[in-house]
């Protein structure tokens, strides 16, 4: 699902326009890109044109996207003061206004969807941990089965094994559904290893857009603004200069370090 942002003002963005492609794991990266990811939500008021799989977004017709793009947070917000998970979730569905002929049906699908017992549904949300409460979001937005998903920091307070449970729905939505997914994250490690595309912002301007891979590596900018890139990068970038050694262009530090060793030996 393409959206394409043209000439797009709003309180932080001057002249914004880019494209994002479609069916893509899709980074943000720098300062206020939470604020850009919210006005891709089309949770901020701006001045320009947007177009939503090419249908132009208007005020009148805002409620045709309303459920193809959902926004995970990056802190849980109770929206309606209910405790109980079952609860929640039979508001969040008359909320969002969701046509679903079995309630019970599409939320057991959804908690299935990111690997949450059933008994969940029985608890408070005060009690839930951090990562249940992430996968509780997840869940939340599966209800709309949304075209385009949004996260802010979606790793952020997560120990590795659930953070490769997030990983794996994640790669799991855009493979099988190809669902377009859209992470803010001010961790250059994470946008490095789990995304495609990647848009990175400096001084509320896009500066670059592009592969992940070829935008970390081959551009200046990182050096030239103090930007950080991420770990992996940086020592492979260090010992091409220092040692005159080209190493593959890893993700895995695993990998890495076998290349290392083949090329010490």
């Amino acid at each position: 699902m393409e959206i394409k942002f043209s000439h797009v003002n709003s309180t932080i963005f001057t002249d914004l326009s880019f494209v994002i492609p479609k069916g893509e794991i899709v980074g943000i990266y720098g300062e206020n890109g939470d604020q850009l990811l919210k006005l891709i939500a089309f949770n901020k008021e701006v001045k320009g044109i947007i177009y939503f799989n090419k249908i132009r977004k208007l005020r009148r017709n805002y409620y045709l996207f309303r459920n193809d793009i959902v926004l995970i947070e990056r802190n849980f917000v109770n929206l309606f003061n209910f405790d109980n998970v079952y609860e929640y979730f039979i508001s969040y569905i008359r909320y969002r206004k969701i046509n679903v002929k079995n309630i019970d049906k599409k939320v057991t699908g959804a908690l299935k969807i990111v690997g949450l017992n059933e008994n969940i549904l029985e608890r408070k949300i005060s009690t839930l941990t951090s990562s249940e409460i992430k996968l509780f979001q997840f869940a939340l937005a599966f209800l709309s089965n949304p075209k385009v998903l949004l996260l802010d920091e979606p790793f952020r307070g997560l120990d590795l094994n659930n953070r490769k449970k997030i990983v794996r729905i994640i790669n799991r939505l855009q493979d099988k559904f190809s669902k377009t997914i859209i992470i803010y994250s001010n961790n250059p490690n994470y946008l490095y290893q789990y995304t495609n595309y990647l848009f990175v912002l400096y001084k509320n301007k896009i500066i670059l857009n592009g592969k992940t891979r070829d935008i970390f590596f081959d551009h200046d900018e990182f050096s030239l603004y103090k930007i950080k890139r991420p770990d992996i990068v940086e020592f492979i970038l260090l010992v091409k200069d220092k040692k005159n050694i080209k190493l593959p262009r890893r993700s895995d530090v695993k990998d890495l370090i076998k290349d290392i060793y083949w090329n010490v030996k």
